[in-house]
């Protein structure tokens, strides 16, 4: 089991940027995103990673590349570490979201166990979740080992939850932005959390 998880979310990309929800689309990383991917793999090109795993998504992917290229590191790809699947909620805007189906959103909101219209709840993507830290601490026994895994804001603050041993509602909770670092020490059978939302190498910070 590894002793160090580094979970890093995303560059900023295009929908991110235009402020429509993303879930299971594919945007790309807008300029800034771009940026912000090479600032993220040169604040980590001293770590000493065992392994990078990312959602298959192509911004994940992206982000994790912008890593792996220094490390010399191949990307393992989960398919259990995408985004929230937000159903016929993606590509729309979110304030209009609130304000045109504001029950349906209230109720979402408000219950971790009801979907997106046609999509996942906060209960679905903790159970694949949940799935995949057991994948990457089976694959990475090495107690020494530090695995990075990128990922995206939702599925990030709900694996917190998890590795936390949270209520699922309390990943609502937790601030992610782009390509933020979050460290989570393995304590014994226990992770505890070192960094949350590291954005200081955005700054030029090490």
């Amino acid at each position: 089991m590894p002793r160090f998880l580094i979970f890093a979310r995303h560059g900023e990309t295009l929908d991110n940027a235009r402020g429509v929800t993303q879930g299971w689309g594919d945007s790309a990383l807008s300029g800034t995103g771009q940026i912000q991917a090479k600032a993220l793999g040169c604040r980590l090109a001293a770590a000493e990673l065992h392994a990078i795993y990312a959602s298959p998504l192509l911004r994940a992917v992206t982000t994790a590349q912008a890593v792996a290229g220094r490390s010399g590191h191949e990307v393992k790809q989960l398919d259990d570490l995408r985004e929230m699947n937000c159903g016929r909620w993606e590509g729309v805007p979110f304030l209009q979201i609130r304000d045109h189906e504001e029950e349906i959103y209230r109720a979402w909101v408000n219950d971790p166990a009801y979907p997106c219209p046609e999509g996942e709840s906060l209960v679905d993507v903790h159970v694949r979740i949940e799935r995949a830290i057991e994948t990457m601490l089976d694959e990475n026994p090495d107690p020494e080992s530090t695995v990075l895994v990128v990922s995206h804001g939702t599925a990030i603050r709900i694996a917190a939850a998890a590795l936390l041993d949270l209520p699922i509602a309390a990943a609502r909770g937790f601030m992610q932005d782009n390509t933020a670092i979050n460290v989570f020490e393995r304590r014994g059978k226990r992770f505890l959390l070192r960094t949350w939302n590291d954005t200081s190498h955005l700054n030029g910070d090490a």
